[in-house]
């Protein structure tokens, strides 16, 4: 039998290469066995993110910075920015060029500060003449003319849903939730996380629905606002025991220790978070797999109950597609804990 993938540019010659095959090796195999062939279509390649150049004033820094560049990149765009692209000793005007020539799109967030660099306009005409653009209104101005001759996004008011999917639309760049409600969702976890109160977000599976970028929300979370906050992934076989699951709770915040079997694991979990001068915090993704695993029994909720709620010493970011008291049996330890928000992200219809 022979298998090929169809996007092999070598098919003819392996088939060749079959065919000659010596009778002392062909006997082996059956006549239908030598003249099968199967077929398995190409792998789909993933189509290159749109490189996106993002030219904008400091006024607007902060929105840039907190709402427009994790949106692009949560959705799939490759975003370059001065402030992660430029370096130090080298002329800022070149710079600026290169990247905007390297970029599929060129994003220009107006406002009067904008328009009134002369940096900004520079990067402004060199985008009109490429024709490779597209201008975002922020802030009440005077577009320029070439500007008003094309279909220009009004995000002043940065609740508007649908401006957002005109915008991402044309980065090629999908969160698969509408922009504002991905935007609080991950505006709630952090204060939430902040104050050391645990979090459900929660993620349901409706059909005809789109999926939101639930991870890239998270790794955003995780990167830009709590660096040391680790994941387990309960999905994960390594987690699929209660044993398995302590180690990797406490590997994913920093705890390089042994962890006996049970029930003394547990002791370990405690005296590690009791002893830590400061909470910590910690993602738990898939949790909807403790409906199926019987094997970490109550006593291990038990005490993640008594770190969260009475200690304060570990606040969870729970993912889940089901809501976290729905999950549990009644009267489960965990299902009285009071310092857990809820926090839905709905994809769209």
């Amino acid at each position: 039998m022979l298998i090929i993938n169809s996007s092999n540019n070598f098919a003819s010659k392996i088939l060749d290469t079959a065919r000659a095959v010596p009778p002392t090796l062909a006997q082996n195999f059956s006549c239908a066995q030598q003249n099968q062939i199967l077929y398995f279509p190409a792998p789909r390649e993933e189509p290159m993110a749109k490189k996106v150049f993002i030219s904008y004033n400091h006024k607007q820094g902060d929105w840039v910075c907190n709402n427009l560049l994790p949106c692009l990149r949560a959705g799939g765009a490759e975003v370059r920015i001065d402030t992660e692209r430029f370096r130090a000793g080298k002329e800022v005007v070149a710079q600026m060029d290169a990247e905007q020539d390297a970029s599929d799109l060129s994003v220009h967030v107006l406002s009067p500060e904008y328009l009134a660099s002369a940096m900004c306009r520079h990067e402004m005409q060199r985008a009109v003449a490429r024709n490779k653009f597209v201008a975002v209104l922020r802030a009440d101005c005077a577009a320029p003319d070439d500007v008003k001759k094309t279909l220009y996004v009004d995000l002043r008011d940065d609740k508007a849903a649908d401006k957002w999917d005109l915008l991402l639309a044309e980065c090629e760049a999908d969160l698969g939730a509408a922009a504002p409600d991905w935007l609080n969702a991950r505006d709630e976890i952090v204060r939430r996380l902040r104050d050391d109160y645990s979090v459900n977000l929660v993620v349901p599976r409706v059909a005809n629905h789109s999926k939101p970028k639930w991870r890239e929300l998270l790794a955003h979370v995780q990167k830009d606002f709590f660096p040391e906050m680790g994941e387990v992934d309960l999905q994960r076989g390594v987690s699929s025991a209660r044993h398995g699951l302590v180690n990797e709770m406490l590997s994913a915040c920093g705890a390089s220790l042994p962890v006996p079997k049970e029930p003394d694991d547990l002791i370990v979990l405690d005296n590690y978070f009791e002893q830590r001068p400061t909470p910590a915090r910690l993602a738990l993704t898939h949790f909807d797999m403790v409906v199926h695993r019987p094997n970490y029994e109550v006593n291990l909720f038990a005490a993640l109950r008594h770190l969260m709620t009475e200690r304060r010493k570990l606040a969870l970011l729970i993912h889940s597609r089901a809501h976290f008291v729905e999950l549990l049996p009644a009267n489960h330890p965990l299902s009285s804990i009071t310092n857990l928000i809820t926090i839905e992200l709905h994809g769209r219809p």
